[in-house]
């Protein structure tokens, strides 16, 4: 195997039946011989390892019969499988010095690499004028060996240069299985515990800095800082270094650099940040500074995240879609892959190995991954769904460790014994805090913003908080709704995945303030405050306010309703005519994924199509129509979103979803006279669920 093989390879299966054997040899610039010659090889390597086989059907090259990953197996080949030519032991030959931190043996340097003595011995002409275009050198000592020679500056520069020209040769090399002995003892090339480590700790900077870097550069820091805390801890560290440009990501870098040092005990060094931070310049983003986010389809893609984790919920029926945490991470993450490719192989055996005992969610995963497939266009790979079922394996662990933990009040109009013997049947079935029990007329003085819904064995009227009916025998079909009640409304303990200030602040102003237009002040000035001090931090009752809700408008198409939807927004500049015409080219392109529940769709385009400001804006149709959604259609509620960032509309997003699933909140919006009554209904089904 060498290189060629390797991408003929990762070609065919990335594209099946895409490629002819001339065709393939016109590619890769060499003879039909050569690539018929290249896939023998390629067989007689896939038979040896009982991977795969490489087949010709009607002209066409597809790799059939996978019994291991592709990807991994490319990335964890040995060099007694994998021939490096001249070029490529020189850079492996320089990356062995570099980790090793005393003098290495040339016998020690031929077995790593599954070559002669002898041939090593030849390259170290070659190695030392490649070295020296870095101004750095071997030295050698007789008995002991080689070492690499010149100012840590240069080894810094040489290697992060390895990184960017020659990524693949340093995967290879940091999968090796085999220890380099030197004087200063075995080395270890690469430790997986240390890699994943030094992911958890970008990600936290990441989330620190709400900065993304894309899959590749993520992986090319990992890869220099597992480098450079080599080096510190081998005494190489840097010395009078000047930072040449300062325009960086400084708040990922400083944090990122200084988890790292409280992490691996490694004492803060001016020069080390400076050489970081120049590095770092080379690195791309997700997520800029500029309120206008590079990834153009961001609301799409957390539409499709959306829908794919309701999927999988309804599948495993376990309350996923409320893991604000899951919907926010595995965004970014797809986001990454589809922007960027999937990259991150390091850990791939690792996670194979982990995945074993979760072989029931990644099944469910694969029956609903055609969502994602039909958005991004393509197969998604075995690599990347093993990645998507760590994310979905969290949440549940997270599920498991934690109990919905209600708060009810318990009305009947029975006598003490009755009403506590069905209380104590309801303690004895269902986690929840009966806070107290009381007959019907004394419930609106004891209803507060602590009680998540009241159970009733007599009908309720003009309450603000859900109730559920129930016989006092609490036969078997009230079990089940009272557990579809404490999902909907429960609060999952530990767990506060947005803390809403605003309306904790309304929910206490409210009861003192007896002036509508007064309190719809208050209001609106708190909604600015809020808005300005956290900008991910707007509830859906923060964006759909009165004015943004218009009821029982007409419309006689799809495009239409999207029309009429958008006109108040158009109106109040805060979306122009390009961007509605977008969101109607959106549904003609990708069709009617943006119909998120039963009767309800909410169009959007992307970030830089004319939106100029944060809004959202809900109409209720008087006549429901037809979006082409199948067995969600008819349409009668339609809820334009105009963002202009990755998140600040995407707790508001996430609440509307989640409401969505809660029946009595759809009721609610159905009997609603006035905008007034949407907005307050929005409002209160809100705070139950934050």
């Amino acid at each position: 195997m060498n290189r060629r093989t390797c991408e003929i390879i990762k070609k065919v299966y990335e594209r099946p039946n895409a490629f002819d054997i001339k065709g393939l040899a016109q590619l890769l610039n060499v003879s039909i011989k050569t690539v018929q010659s290249d896939i023998q090889e390629i067989n007689e390597y896939f038979a040896s390892k009982g991977i795969a086989s490489l087949e010709v059907v009607e002209n066409k090259l597809s790799i059939e019969k996978t019994n291991k990953s592709i990807y991994d197996s490319l990335n964890t080949l040995s060099f007694y499988d994998y021939r490096l030519s001249r070029d490529e032991r020189l850079v492996i030959e320089a990356l062995l010095l570099i980790f090793t931190p005393e003098y290495v043996t040339l016998s020690n340097i031929a077995e790593f690499m599954y070559v002669s003595r002898s041939t090593v011995i030849g390259d170290l002409k070659y190695l030392n004028d490649y070295l020296d275009g870095y101004g750095l050198s071997t030295y050698a000592q007789p008995n002991a060996g080689i070492c690499l020679n010149g100012p840590e500056i240069n080894v810094r520069n040489l290697f992060t240069s390895f990184l960017m020209k020659y990524g693949y040769l340093y995967s290879l090399f940091s999968h090796q299985e085999r220890k380099v002995n030197s004087n200063g003892g075995e080395t270890r090339i690469n430790t997986r515990e240390k890699n994943i480590i030094l992911q958890n700790l970008t990600s936290e900077a990441e989330g620190y800095s709400g900065l993304h870097l894309t899959e590749s550069s993520f992986n090319v820091l990992i890869n220099y800082l597992y480098m450079a805390i080599f080096r510190i801890k081998s005494g190489k560290v840097l010395e009078n270094y000047e930072q040449k440009n300062t325009d960086v990501k400084s708040k990922l870098i400083e944090r990122l650099y200084k988890l790292v040092c409280q992490h691996f005990d490694i004492e803060e060094n001016k020069n080390e940040l400076a050489y970081l931070k120049s590095f770092s310049i080379n690195l791309t983003y997700l997520k800029q500074n500029s309120s206008v986010d590079d990834s153009k389809e961001i609301v799409n893609i957390q539409i499709i995240t959306r829908l794919f984790i309701m999927n999988v919920s309804k599948s495993l029926n376990l309350p996923l879609y409320k893991d604000y945490e899951l919907f926010q991470s595995l965004s970014n993450h797809l986001q990454r892959i589809f922007n960027d490719g999937f990259n991150n192989f390091n850990e791939y055996n690792e996670i194979n190995s982990i995945l074993q005992k979760y072989d029931d969610i990644k099944k469910v995963v694969i029956e609903n991954i055609e969502i994602l497939e039909q958005y991004v266009n393509r197969t998604i790979t075995d690599e990347e769904i093993s990645y998507i079922v760590i994310y979905i394996c969290a949440s549940i662990e997270k599920i498991k460790n934690q109990t919905t933990m209600c708060n009810v009040i318990l009305v009947c109009n029975s006598g003490i014994g009755t009403s506590q013997l069905l209380k104590s049947k309801l303690l004895e079935r269902f986690d929840i805090n009966v806070i107290n029990v009381m007959p019907k007329h004394r419930l609106r003085d004891f209803i507060s913003r602590e009680v998540d819904f009241v159970i009733s064995t007599v009908d309720l009227e003009d309450i603000d908080v859900p109730y559920i009916k129930i016989s006092p025998q609490l036969p078997d079909s009230d079990f089940l709704r009272m557990r579809k009640m404490i999902d909907d409304y429960g609060c999952i303990n530990s767990v506060k995945f947005v803390k809403n200030e605003y309306l904790d602040i309304i929910t206490k102003i409210e009861p003192i303030v007896n002036n509508d237009e007064l309190l719809d002040v208050i209001k609106d000035s708190l909604n600015n405050y809020f808005a300005k001090k956290n900008k991910l931090d707007l509830s859906l009752s923060n964006l759909l306010t009165e004015e943004f809700i218009q009821l029982d408008l007409e419309a006689d198409t799809w495009q239409q309703a999207i029309e009429k939807a958008s006109q108040n927004l158009l109106n109040k500049g805060y979306i122009n005519d390009n961007y509605v015409k977008s969101m109607i080219r959106n549904v003609e392109e990708n069709g009617p994924y943006i119909v998120i529940s039963q009767g309800f769709a909410i169009p959007h385009s992307a970030v830089d199509e004319g939106s100029m400001k944060l809004g959202f804006n809900l109409i209720r149709l008087k006549n429901p129509v037809s979006f082409n959604a199948g067995i969600l259609d008819p349409i009668k509620y339609v809820c334009v979103i105009s963002a202009v960032d990755n998140e600040r509309h995407l707790n508001a997003m996430f609440n509307l979803i989640n409401l969505l699933q809660i029946s009595q909140f759809k009721e609610a919006l159905n009997e609603a006279k006035t905008s007034k009554d949407v907005a307050k209904i929005i409002e209160i089904f809100e705070r139950k669920i934050q």
